[in-house]
């Protein structure tokens, strides 16, 4: 028996807070980058805003058919 090694129990971190404060981090250096281009760089931002426009607020067009019947499983 004394050969055997020791067992030892791994704990689970909580890691809420960390992922917090890296969302917290990244969407700083966002808005920072952000402000930077349009105050620094007013013919990049321009172009950005054009894509932004373009790519990201895209209307979306739904097109499918939903015909069931909406039933309550009550």
């Amino acid at each position: 028996m004394e050969n055997q090694p020791e067992r030892t129990e791994i704990k689970a971190k909580n890691m809420y807070i960390s992922i917090c404060i890296t969302q917290a981090v990244c969407v700083t250096v966002i808005l920072i980058a952000v402000l930077v281009i349009k105050y620094f760089f007013s013919g990049s931002y321009v172009k950005l805003e054009k894509w932004y426009s373009e790519n990201i607020m895209e209307e979306t067009e739904i097109t499918a058919d939903f015909d069931e019947e909406i039933t309550s499983e009550i």
